[in-house]
């Protein structure tokens, strides 16, 4: 069976293999969640700062790894980077499984974030090199829900195991074993797509030209985001000293403005800051909820059976929009954003002013909806950060490492707003997080046709890449 990629078809066996990439990118930290709290009875040496370290250290130990992971794809031994990263990833579930010290288990939390961060660019750059246009677009959603789902299995999994041994639970870092056995198949993906990347990623940089260039040429780029057909223009940009300057159109592959755009590294600096900043920005809102639920439904008597069972319910409607995000997209187009953002802070109004589990559920719902329909956008979109197609996976390296950074900010912005306030009570982040996404939704709607949040037809419509 062939599927298409909007270059040349490739074999399923070949996707498949991209796609088990994804089962264990958000797996770090899980195999503890169940025992957390029989690691006193289990240890006795064991203290409030090392049950935290090792929840939090492989979340922390992802971000230098993913962005070292990310560099080093420029080179041709990506196939040889998947592979340690498994073999790290790995090797930690299996040590863990046998060892009684809490230390040693706290170093292989961080070979684990290690193994994590190197495999995690791949999981998205492979699909961005294989994929393009709205092909990638799907892929990107299909990846996400991948990882979603796994999540939400795993989730049911490790509290089954934890019940019978507590060292049962770290089978889960095991799953990508999978991704080895599948190995052969991820070597066939086309050599010039592993070596050159994307070929519609962000634009194809020009030979430098003695002035820059203003006036029209023949051809015409795609549409904006707005849908209106847009002249090829370019502009000079200046490189370090040593290396020849470029020009690069003003039009963007997607229709996008680069005006005013300064490119160092191969990268476009504004639009890498601001979509970091902003995909941060969705997962720390996001995080927020399922940071601190557990907090909240017991208040209300609700049990921590209820409370796994709000958590699943937003995983896996993240996975049930992953699998149809070109199809919302033609349907939501340049609101997509907008109203993604908007089911987001409806979730968080629920939460303010009911104490209804099945209303818990429905608010789990739509932030995860809201949540998984943005998240493939966002990786499509690092694509479009970089002006060669080489540099992909270390653009999505550096959405990745803001999806760390975000979720990690979760506790320490919620504690500087509580020691601000004095506010302590369980219903506080919520507050909070309501009025973050408020703000952020009307900075939405006035820049909801620029670069960040722009909706370009390409991501839905094949004949439009």
């Amino acid at each position: 069976m062939q599927i298409k990629t909007g270059k040349g078809p490739v074999t399923l066996m070949v996707v498949l293999a991209i796609w088990s990439l994804s089962l264990a990118v958000d797996l770090p930290g899980l195999a503890v969640t169940p025992i957390e709290g029989k690691l006193h009875t289990i240890f006795k040496d064991v203290t409030d700062f090392k049950i935290q370290l090792l929840t939090v250290l492989p979340n922390l130990i992802i971000i230098p790894f993913v962005l070292l992971s990310g560099k080093l794809s420029e080179t041709t031994h990506k196939i040889a980077l998947i592979v340690t990263g498994i073999i790290c990833y790995a090797l930690s579930g299996a040590l863990s499984l046998f060892v009684s010290s809490l230390t040693i288990l706290i170093w292989l939390s961080c070979l684990l974030g290690a193994g994590c961060g190197l495999i995690l660019p791949f999981a998205t750059g492979l699909i961005a090199d294989v994929f393009t246009g709205a092909y990638r677009t799907k892929q990107m959603g299909i990846v996400s829900a991948i990882g979603n789902i796994a999540l939400v299995g795993a989730t049911f999994a490790v509290g089954f195991l934890a019940a019978k041994d507590w060292h049962l639970p770290f089978i889960v870092y095991l799953i990508p074993l999978v991704s080895l056995l599948l190995l052969p198949w991820l070597k066939k993906i086309p050599k010039q797509d592993l070596l050159e990347g994307a070929t519609d990623s962000g634009v194809a940089v020009q030979p430098a030209q003695p002035s820059v260039q203003t006036s029209p040429q023949a051809a015409t780029q795609p549409q904006g985001a707005q849908g209106q057909t847009q002249p090829v223009q370019s502009q000079q940009q200046s490189q370090p000293q040593g290396q020849p300057a470029q020009t690069v159109p003003l039009i963007d592959a997607d229709g996008f403005s680069t005006q005013g755009q300064t490119v160092k590294w191969g990268f476009y600096i504004g639009r890498t800051i601001w979509l970091m900043v902003a995909y941060a920005f969705f997962e720390f809102a996001c995080s927020l909820q399922t940071y601190y639920l557990p907090n909240l439904m017991p208040e209300y008597g609700m049990d921590v059976e209820k409370v796994s069972m709000v958590t699943s319910v937003f995983y896996f409607a993240m996975f049930i929009i992953g699998i149809f995000v070109t199809a919302v997209l033609r349907v939501l187009r340049r609101y997509t954003f907008i109203i993604s953002t908007a089911a987001i802070v409806a979730g968080f109004l629920i939460y303010l002013f009911t104490k209804d589990f099945v209303l818990y559920v429905v608010a789990a719902g739509l932030a995860g909806l809201g949540n998984g329909q943005t998240q493939p956008i966002f990786y499509t979109k690092a694509t479009e950060l970089v002006t060669k197609g080489s540099k992909s996976t270390l653009a999505l390296a550096l959405l990745q490492a803001a999806n760390y950074i975000g979720i990690s900010l979760v506790p320490v912005i919620v504690n500087a707003f509580v020691f601000i306030f004095r506010d302590h009570s369980a219903i506080f982040p919520f507050i909070l997080g309501t009025v973050f996404t408020a703000i952020a939704l009307v900075i939405i709607i006035l820049r909801r046709d620029h670069f960040v949040f722009g909706i370009h037809k390409a991501y839905f419509d094949s004949s439009a890449s």
